[in-house]
């Protein structure tokens, strides 16, 4: 009896396979219900050649118990697999943002790198049809269509502000996009008076300015945008009066800045010049985070 109990001390049900495993290694025979004296043993040799083993039953039964579980000892797992999560989030985040900020600087090298190539646009100092005096500072904050042309032109100048009024339309529609000025700047200052611009511009878009100016001033202007302009000789006994001017078909796009943005030339459509103002406007607005 004083032996089970010292066996009952030492072997907990904890240790139970572990010592069924290394009896089963040294050929240990198990039995059940008591354990015997070590009186039992005989000899030495019988000792090496086999050792009997008997455990109580008691033992044997809390093999299969289930062990009642701590709720508490998942926490630290959970905390660490949270801390992982937020950490890799946290790396998707700050790449996104970098990745952001990058394509908004490629986005700006490239305007840049285009306005430095373009060469285009420029200052100018001109008088209105109600002869106030106007220059390209007055026009800053807004976008702006200038087209130079005269109006004794028969037929091309007439269609080009009918088709920027159409352009000018098409944008109004999105009203995400601004309100675009279009500028008339005459290349015949000789007739083209702030009067006579003023009732010829009545056929066209209602937010038509019409500018003009002396011919020093006119060739200022048409030099900052590269415009071509040569007056043909007048025809015989009209008094210099009837004569025709040979310009440039270019309508520009200036952006909010004062910078050139964009050309349209005279096979464009009206749809397809207002979905690059569009554009434009878009890419604008991103750079400057209007």
């Amino acid at each position: 009896n004083e032996y089970k109990s010292y066996l009952s001390d030492m072997i907990r049900p904890s240790c139970i396979r572990h010592i069924l495993t290394r009896c089963s290694r040294s050929h240990v025979t198990m039995r059940s219900r008591h354990v015997t004296s070590p009186h039992h043993v005989t000899s030495p040799h019988h000792v090496r050649s086999s050792v009997q083993l008997y455990v109580p039953l008691r033992f044997l039964s809390q093999l299969d118990r289930p062990q009642p579980k701590n709720k508490f000892r998942m926490l630290p797992l959970l905390g660490a697999t949270s801390l992982l999560v937020g950490a890799i989030g946290l790396a998707v985040f700050s790449f996104t943002e970098d990745k952001k900020k990058y394509m908004l600087e490629q986005k700006k090298a490239r305007a840049v790198s285009s306005k430095g190539k373009a060469l285009l646009g420029g200052p100018f100092n001109l008088i209105n049809t109600e002869g106030e005096t106007v220059t390209d500072k007055d026009f800053l904050g807004q976008w702006i269509l200038i087209y130079f042309g005269f109006t004794f032109c028969p037929d091309i100048c007439p269609e080009e502000l009918e088709k920027i009024g159409d352009m000018i339309k098409i944008v109004d529609i999105d009203p995400s996009c601004p309100k675009i000025q279009p500028i008339f700047i005459s290349v015949d200052p000789k007739r083209d008076t702030p009067d006579l611009i003023k009732q010829y511009l009545k056929d066209f878009h209602p937010r038509f300015i019409g500018l003009t100016g002396s011919k020093e001033q006119v060739k200022a202007a048409t030099r900052s945008y590269r415009v071509y302009f040569s007056e043909s000789p007048a025809l015989p006994g009209t008094d210099n009066q009837d004569y025709m001017v040979d310009h440039s078909i270019v309508t520009y796009l200036v952006d909010p800045n004062g910078e050139f943005s964009q050309h349209f030339g005279q096979k464009i459509s009206a749809e397809e010049a207002a979905e690059k103002i569009q554009q434009k406007i878009r890419e604008f607005e991103e750079i400057n985070g209007n």
